[in-house]
């Protein structure tokens, strides 16, 4: 900085210090890929958790938004469904929805959910909006790892309480009826595994972030200010 004093203009460097030169230093080591594994299993109880209470969420919130009352939603544990004595992970039991646009919405709010958080998934991983913390990125992974189970599974459940049947049937498509759509579906769900098998890749690929081959030692540089006196 310079400033007038005494008719004179006086500028003086000072630098309060020389350029440092440091031994090499590396950022804090990365987890390993044994590590990722054993931490992305610890993920999936909570992952699977979040999933129930997303998909069952889903139908409540739908059969809500249609004017129907919500008498029963089961989330934890998975069991015997009393009312249908059959194995399920949860389950949701409404009154007074009426109307086929309203059941079809209730019965795929979860897909439809899935797809709308898988959007937001896949904006980041194929962005640089994916996060460079390891963990963070395989904490998204799992998360979409489960919205793809559940997106997916529904390609071959034929049962006839199962959520895509139950829409299917509401739509009049019945056996071989329902072939086109299964396809479509199907399809769908093998564009979604490519997404979150990107999204694996990109969490343990070791060239991100790494400096390049023969890069020089990273120094600590003290900026050095100007002053007058």
């Amino acid at each position: 900085m310079t400033r007038a004093r005494g008719g004179c203009r006086v500028a003086t460097a000072i630098p309060l210090a020389l350029l440092l030169m440091l031994a090499p230093r590396r950022a804090a080591a990365e987890p390993s890929d044994r590590t990722l594994l054993f931490t992305g299993m610890a993920l999936a109880p909570a992952d699977y958790l979040l999933g129930v209470a997303i998909h069952e969420g889903s139908h409540a919130i739908a059969a809500k938004a249609a004017g129907a009352t919500v008498t029963e939603i089961h989330l934890f544990p998975p069991g015997i469904d009393p009312k249908v004595h059959k194995f399920r992970f949860g389950w949701t039991y409404v009154q007074g929805l009426t109307g086929r646009t309203a059941h079809v919405v209730f019965y795929l709010a979860p897909k439809l959910t899935d797809l709308a958080l898988f959007g937001g998934f896949a904006a980041l991983v194929y962005t640089d909006g994916w996060p460079s913390h390891r963990y963070g990125q395989l904490a998204l992974t799992v998360f979409a790892t489960g919205l793809w189970v559940d997106f997916a599974k529904d390609v071959l459940l034929f049962a006839p309480q199962n959520d895509v049947s139950r829409a299917l049937h509401t739509w009049c498509m019945t056996g071989w009826r329902q072939l086109p759509a299964r396809l479509v579906y199907g399809s769908v769900a093998a564009g979604l595994a490519v997404v979150v098998w990107h999204g694996y890749e990109r969490t343990f690929d070791r060239t991100l972030g790494e400096p390049a081959a023969g890069a020089p030692a990273t120094a600590l540089i003290v900026p050095v200010f100007t002053g007058v006196f």
